[in-house]
C-alpha cells in the first residue's frame, strides 16, 4: 500500500477516525493494529519476523534494567543487539555472499542457500535500527523500559515511519504514547498540510524528473554529453524531492494521529561545506550512525588522535552506503563521501582562519560554499544512482562533456537551443516548465522551513488565502502528477 494511492487515502481515514473516537485506553491498540495491518498488505509472513522483533527488544530492555551487574547489563545488551541485527544480515545482505558461502557448504547444501538474500522485509532497516537504539538507550539510562511489550510495539511499528523513517528516538516517541492524549486539531491541521505537500514534492517534482532520469540511466549506451548532464542534476533534484515528499508525509500522518516526529531534511543543497550537508540530510539516519557507531568508534580511537578521527568518518560514511544495500556502488559511493568528510574536517580551523583574515573570501564563501558542495554531492549521486561502477564513470564523463559543450555554446542562443531540442529523450518544453515551477515552489516552502518562517507566514496569512493555496496545490497534484507514479526511491532501502 503506497502513500501515494488512493488505498492508502481511505486506510488513513479509517485509521484516524477509529484513533480519534475509541477511548484513550484503547488508543495504543488501535494504532498496533493499524500499524500490523498496514504491514500485512507489504509482507504478511514477515510480520512474524516484526513480532518476534519486538518482543527481543522488550525482552532485552527490560533485563538490561533489571541486571544487578554491569557484566550482566553489558551481556544481555550485546546478545540483544546481535538478535536484533541478524535477520537484517541475514536477510539483506549476506545474498551477496551466496556465491562465497555456496562453495564453502559444497554443492549438496548450496541449494539450501537460495532463500537468503532473496527478498528483505519491508522496512526491516528502519525497525531494526529503532529497536536496537531503545535496547541501547535503556542500557545508557537515556529512557526506561517501558513496562508493556504494547508500548515497545507500537514504537518499532508505527506504520508512517516503517517504510522509511524518520528514524525517531524511543524517548521522544515513548513519551507521546505513555500516557497518550488528545490530540489538538492544530497539530492534525498541520499534518494534513505536510501530506499534501509531501504528496506534492512526490508526484509533481520527483516523478516528472524520473521520467528524464530514467531514460538516460536506463539506457546509457544510447545518450552521451549533454543528456547525462541533465540526467545527473535531475537525479539530484529527484532523490531530494522523492525523499522528502515521503518523510514529509510519513511525518503529517504521525501528526494527524497525534505524534510529532523530527524533521528529516534542512535544505541540504545549500549547506557551504560537505559536513553541514550531513547535518541536514537524512538527519535521523546520520543522528543514529553518529550516536550509535561514530562516537563509540571516536571514543575508541581516541589515542589515534586525528588518524582515530579519519577512521571512524570513514567507516561510518561506508556504513552509510552499505545500509541502502550490498552493493559496489554504495560503498564506493559512502567511502567517497568519507574521505570527502576527512579532508573537509581537517582543513575546517585552516580554512575558517583564511576567512577571516581576508573578508572578500569570507563573502565569496557564503556563494562559493553551497554552489561547490552541491556539485560535489551532484556528482557523487551518480555513483549511487548507476547499476555499477563502469555505468558511474561513463556517466561521469559524459556528464562533464555535456557541461564544457553547454558552457561553450552560451554565447550562441541557437547553437544552446539545438543542443537541447535535439536531446535524443521524450522530454517537452511543457515537461521542462512545470517542473521548474515545481521546483521553485517546492525550494519556496524549504526556505521557510529552514528559516522557521513557515508558522509566521501562516499566522499572518488569511484563511482565505491559504484555503486557495492548498486549492492550488491539490489542483497541481490532479493536473500534472504523473499518471503511472512509481513507488518511493527510498521504500526500497
Amino acid at each position: 500500500m503506497l502513500f501515494n494511492s488512493v488505498a492508502f487515502a481511505l486506510f488513513l481515514g479509517t485509521v484516524a477516525c477509529l484513533y480519534h473516537l475509541c477511548p484513550l485506553a484503547w488508543r495504543r491498540w488501535c494504532l498496533l493494529g493499524a500499524s500490523y495491518a498496514f504491514y500485512c498488505t507489504w509482507s504478511a509472513p514477515f510480520a512474524l519476523l516484526l513480532l518476534a522483533a519486538t518482543g527481543v527488544a522488550f525482552v532485552a530492555a527490560n533485563k538490561v534494567a533489571a541486571a544487578q551487574t554491569d557484566r550482566q547489563r553489558k551481556r544481555t545488551l550485546t546478545a540483544g543487539i546481535v538478535v536484533l541485527f541478524l535477520p537484517l544480515l541475514v536477510l539483506k545482505y549476506c545474498g551477496a555472499l551466496r556465491p562465497v558461502l555456496g562453495e564453502l557448504v559444497g554443492e549438496r547444501w548450496a541449494p539450501h542457500l537460495l532463500w537468503i538474500g532473496v527478498a528483505a522485509p519491508v522496512g526491516i532497516s528502519y525497525y531494526t535500527l529503532k529497536l536496537v537504539s531503545y535496547v541501547v538507550d535503556v542500557y545508557w539510562g537515556r529512557v526506561q523500559a517501558a513496562p508493556r511489550w504494547s508500548t515497545v510495539a507500537a514504537y518499532g511499528t508505527f506504520f508512517p515511519h516503517i517504510l522509511s523513517g524518520p528514524i525517531q528516538r524511543a524517548g521522544d516517541f515513548l513519551a507521546q504514547v505513555q500516557p497518550i492524549r488528545w490530540t489538538h486539531p492544530e497539530r492534525i491541521a498541520s499534518g494534513l498540510r505536510l501530506i499534501l505537500f509531501g504528496l506534492f514534492e512526490k508526484l509533481v517534482v520527483a516523478d516528472r524528473l524520473g521520467v528524464l532520469v530514467d531514460q538516460v540511466y536506463g539506457r546509457p549506451a544510447e545518450h552521451t554529453g549533454l543528456a547525462f548532464t541533465l540526467a545527473m542534476y535531475g537525479f539530484a533534484v529527484q532523490l531530494y524531492a522523492d525523499f522528502s515528499g515521503l518523510t514529509d508525509i510519513a511525518i503529517g500522518v504521525g501528526r494527524v494521529l497525534g505524534i510529532m516526529a523530527p524533521p528529516n531534511f534542512d535544505a541540504p543543497y545549500y549547506a557551504e561545506n560537505i559536513q553541514e550537508f550531513w547535518r541536514r540530510w537524512h538527519m535521523t539516519l546520520t543522528g543514529w550512525l553518529r550516536d550509535y557507531l561514530f562516537t563509540p568508534l571516536c571514543v575508541g580511537l581516541s589515542d589515534w588522535g586525528q588518524a582515530g578521527l579519519a577512521v571512524s568518518l570513514v567507516v561510518t560514511m561506508v556504513a552509510v552506503g552499505l545500509w541502502h544495500a550490498a552493493s559496489l556502488t554504495y560503498a564506493v559511493f559512502g567511502l567517497v563521501h568519507g574521505i570527502c568528510l576527512v579532508v573537509s574536517s581537517l582543513t575546517l580551523r585552516s580554512r575558517r582562519r583564511l576567512y577571516r583574515r581576508h573578508a572578500a573570501l569570507h563573502a565569496m564563501h557564503g556563494v562559493l560554499g553551497p554552489l561547490v558542495t552541491f556539485n560535489m554531492v551532484v556528482a557523487t549521486l551518480v555513483i549511487f544512482r548507476a547499476e555499477n561502477l563502469g555505468v558511474a564513470w561513463y556517466a561521469l564523463q559524459q556528464s562533464c562533456g555535456g557541461l564544457l559543450q553547454l558552457v561553450g555554446s552560451i554565447g550562441d542562443p541557437e547553437r544552446v537551443t539545438a543542443l537541447f531540442v535535439n536531446l535524443p529523450v521524450n522530454w517537452s518544453l511543457r515537461d521542462t516548465v512545470i517542473a521548474c515551477g515545481a521546483i521553485v515552489a517546492m525550494e519556496i516552502v524549504h526556505f521557510l522551513q529552514h528559516t522557521r518562517r513557515l508558522s509566521t507566514v501562516l499566522a499572518v496569512t488569511p484563511r482565505w488565502i491559504q484555503w486557495a493555496g492548498y486549492y492550488a496545490l491539490a489542483l497541481c497534484i490532479l493536473i500534472w502528477a504523473q499518471t503511472d507514479s512509481p513507488q518511493f526511491i527510498y521504500a526500497q532501502f
